[in-house]
């Protein structure tokens, strides 16, 4: 039969019989007569009904049956023992716990009456609220741990009665909460509680704890309740529910009682774990290979050992550097000792996922410095790697603030940080400005604050229409496009030596006194032995740099100091080598070498090369600035007009190198081309006879003229973007008048109106009266940066447009020599044994080798963490209750 309320007679709706049975019954309040003595020593207000809930073994004495049948319930008179009558209890204290599960307020539930002859009426509220614990309050279906564990604190429910009986008569009884023995032994059943709302008895335990039974939602047939609870108590769900209360009564949950083993554990993983991921960054940083032939432990592959063949399988470096270690270290040593299956987080699986985690929080850190910066320029460029497919790097120039310890600004960095390879997609301008374009917007960047390009010059990149630089200045005017200096500079030569025959055919000879040597151990070893007992130690023959024409100084002054060493070498070999071919190349390459115009050309190239190479040595590094740049530029020019000049200082310096080895300081005389006369031509061509005024005309003069032509040309948009920021150059805050000062200041707000306000020709007139002394003592815009925003930080917020604009400037860059070096770890990388690297694995470990500044300085916790995130692992105990783990 469904339950009944307590006090008002509900219909049950089931049968008409039992309905109209159920009317004729008197009210359920007519079976009480209720004596509630409310005691309460140790509580000091006794005006809360709250109290009483919360106290209901000690608070509840006893519920007697009434001597008559009456519609009212009475209380006792208080006494001196400090009862108190109901009527006189207050409104409670606020809890909101206790609020939560009861779902009523004793103000609600008390109701008292005028009249000094009628006690009050107890409502249903007001006996439920008694035994706040009765199962009828909570219906839901999984209760939450603050639930249980306020009803684990507030006791059972166990109801004195009398219990409502059924149509047969029949009801719970008290006597069902002990178990008597044979011998009359009384055993509480401490799980047995009685709903006064549902009427009906229930298992408390399995209530809590366990997911199925009849008990949990009570059992009403008391004909056979005996037997149900002999059934019950003997089942398994019981016994465990009964164990999973008793550890939360006695220490809290299950997973406290385990806590010790589980932070033990989670304390033993995390160790493991972080020698893992040192082990991996090590590994990254040195671009070692990972894995091996097998990927087991020495432990492991005991049973791996041939005899006959006298073969161990091969273990990659990170095994075997995890074995070094466990020699030294107990975790590590435990973990070898792990046997085969068990977790050990050394899989190639898991080493790929470190590294991903690693590149990951590395890929974070950097791309937060940029978008903390207020501009960023973009470099990029292309190679080929091992596996012939097209490598395109990505690299942001930003300008950075370091703070100390106290929030004071300590030095002004500029970053270029390298964030990873990607697979080209297209070829052409388009193609690219779109990947990249993409790539800008997947790194939560904004093209908006894009103030530079930086490319190698390249066709696809340059080009003033279709060029990757044409379309993103589309889409951002104020990313100005500047070409790298370097690579530049490097055109600048390699015009010169094209359009001289006389410089290619010297260079050729350059390569083949290398390639005559370097082909052969014994010819090497020759000019090795030569070259010891001679003045300059350790310097030897080199091959050309078949890209970076200035690095091709190294070749041109090895031979240029060894000159004599090398003819040695070839005369050695001339007279003592038993092959004629080996003879036959020795005796050409001595005759090249002994013509007084390659001594003279050896000199002449060993002081273009040491100009330009010390220029474009210092225009490689990240931390020049386009005002820097074209001073190196304007000095190599100087040097240039200079040694156009000193024709006469260069030949000498070449007659003192030819004496040396007997040469004949005089310039060879070649046959002169003649031109046949036609008729009735009054002149004929006029030619230069004498070798020495052909060789400078010819090739001195031109070279040095093709050069500074050059210079001029190639970098001619390097000074325009110098130009605008022209304003900011300590020369001009020195020199200019306050007019002209303003009007660059106009010309370049109204250029970077975005960036700057109007009061930016303020700003720049006000800074130069106030830093007039530290002006004078800066040579550059980046040392006039530092000493106002660094040196003098309390006076640069007084400038905050100026300090905008010079920040700027040094956001755009100079050089892509930070691509080119991405490209030498490409190859250290990915090199012919990883030939089959997946893209995002070279991607991470590329990102780990360039970056390791950042990489080293990564909170190895947080990566933890993230790990333990993709690694959570949940657990059921005996079906009963979840411990969930994580490491």
């Amino acid at each position: 039969m469904p339950p009944k309320n307590i006090l008002v007679a509900v219909k049950s709706g089931k049968e008409k019989e039992n309905e109209i049975k159920a009317s004729k019954l008197p009210k359920i309040s007519g079976f009480f007569s209720p004596t509630v003595e409310v005691i309460n020593e140790n509580a000091k207000d006794n005006d809360s009904c709250e109290a009483i809930g919360e106290n209901t073994n000690s608070s509840v004495t006893s519920v007697e049956m009434p001597t008559t049948s009456t519609s009212l319930v009475e209380t006792n008179t208080a006494t001196d023992t400090g009862e108190k009558k109901l009527d006189e209890v207050g409104k409670p204290d606020s809890d909101p716990v206790s609020n939560t599960i009861l779902g009523n307020t004793c103000e609600d539930e008390c109701k008292h009456s005028t009249s000094k002859d009628h006690a009050p009426e107890l409502s249903f509220d007001t006996i439920t609220s008694l035994w706040p614990t009765d199962r009828g309050h909570f219906m839901e279906q999984n209760l939450k741990d603050q639930t249980k564990r306020f009803i684990i604190t507030n006791g059972h429910c166990k109801p004195n009665g009398p219990f409502k009986k059924d149509a047969e008569g029949r009801s719970f009884s008290e006597k069902y909460y002990h178990a008597v023995s044979k011998s009359g032994v009384k055993i509480e059943r401490s799980w047995l509680c009685y709903s006064v709302v549902l009427d009906k008895a229930y298992c408390e335990t399995c209530w809590l704890f366990a997911n199925r039974d009849t008990w949990i939602d009570g059992y009403c047939d008391w004909k056979h309740i005996g037997e149900g609870m002999k059934r019950h108590e003997s089942s398994q769900i019981h016994y465990n529910s009964c164990l999973v209360y008793e550890q939360w009564r006695l220490h809290g949950t299950l997973s406290e009682a385990l806590e010790g083993n589980l932070q033990k554990e989670k304390k033993y993983w995390r160790q493991v774990l972080d020698r893992l991921l040192n082990v991996t960054l090590t590994l990254a940083m040195c671009n070692l290979l990972f894995r091996g032939h097998t990927e087991g432990t020495q432990a492991e592959d005991e049973g791996d050992y041939d005899e006959d063949e006298r073969k161990v399988r091969k273990r990659g470096n990170f095994i075997c550097i995890i074995e070094l270690l466990s020699k030294y270290d107990p975790v590590l040593s435990e973990l070898i000792s792990k046997p085969k299956g068990k977790t050990k987080y050394m899989s190639p699986m898991i080493q790929n996922e470190l590294n991903q985690l690693l590149s990951k929080e590395t890929e974070k850190e950097l791309t937060y410095g940029i978008k903390a910066a207020p501009f960023y320029s973009i470099m990029l460029d292309t190679t080929q790697d091992i596996s012939k497919i097209d490598q395109m790097c990505e690299i942001y120039r930003y300008c950075s603030i370091e703070y100390d310890d106290n929030g004071k600004p300590k030095a002004l960095q500029i970053n270029e940080s390298f964030l990873g390879f990607h697979r080209v997609e297209g070829q052409s301008g388009a193609a690219l400005s779109e990947q990249i374009l993409q790539i800008i917007k997947q790194r939560g960047l904004s093209i908006s604050r894009c103030r530079g390009q930086g490319y190698d010059g390249a066709s696809n990149t340059k080009g003033i229409y279709k060029g990757v630089q044409k379309k993103i200045i589309d889409v951002e005017p104020s990313a100005v496009y500047v070409h790298c200096a370097p690579h530049n500079l490097n055109l600048v030569i390699n015009d010169a030596v094209k359009d001289v025959a006389e410089m290619a055919q010297f260079y050729d000879i350059v390569q083949r006194v290398y390639v005559f040597f370097g082909l052969s151990t014994k010819r090497w070893d020759i000019s090795s032995l030569i070259s010891e007992s001679g003045s300059h130690k350790g310097v030897t023959i080199k091959k050309l740099n078949p890209t970076r024409w200035a690095g091709r100084y190294d070749a041109v002054f090895a031979l240029k100091v060894r000159f004599c060493d090398v003819q040695k070498a070839l005369a050695q070999i001339i007279l003592c080598s038993s092959k004629a071919d080996e003879r036959n190349e020795a005796t050409a390459l001595k005759k090249c070498l002994e013509n007084f115009n390659f001594v003279f050309l050896l000199t002449f190239q060993s002081k273009i090369l040491q100009s330009i190479n010390l220029v474009s040595k210092m225009l490689q590094s990240k931390a020049v600035d386009l005002a820097k740049a074209a001073d190196l530029l304007k000095v190599c020019m100087d040097e240039m007009c200079r040694l156009r000049n000193q024709f006469e200082d260069v030949k000498k310096e070449a007659t003192d190198i030819a004496q040396k080895w007997s040469i004949r300081p005089e310039f060879e005389k070649e046959r002169l081309r003649t031109v046949k006369r036609h008729f009735g031509e009054l002149c004929e061509d006029q030619r230069l006879e004498d070798p020495e005024s052909l060789c400078r005309v010819t090739v001195y003069y031109r070279t040095l003229d093709i050069i500074t032509t050059q210079l001029n040309f190639r970098f001619t948009g390097l000074h325009e973007v110098v130009s605008s920021f022209s304003v900011l150059e300590p020369i001009s805050l020195q020199n200019l008048s306050d007019s002209e000062l303003y009007e660059k200041a106009s010309s370049f707000v109204k250029k970077y109106h975005n960036d700057v306000s109007e009061t930016f020709t303020q700003e720049i007139l006000s800074m130069r009266s106030a830093l007039k002394g530290e002006i004078s003592k800066v040579s550059s815009m980046q040392d006039l940066a530092n000493t106002l925003i660094i040196e003098n930080h309390s006076i640069s917020a007084s400038f905050p447009e100026v300090c905008t604009a010079m920040l700027l400037f040094l956001t755009i860059p100079v050089t892509t020599a930070s691509a080119e070096r991405s490209f030498s770890k490409l190859k250290l990388v990915k090199n012919y044994l990883r030939s089959t690297m997946a893209q995002e694995r070279l991607e991470g470990l590329a990102l780990l080798s360039i970056e390791q500044g950042t990489a080293r300085k990564l909170n190895l916790s947080k990566v933890i963490d993230r790990f333990a995130e993709m690694k959570a692992r949940k657990k059921e105990f005996q079906k009963v209750y979840k411990v969930y783990l994580f490491i």
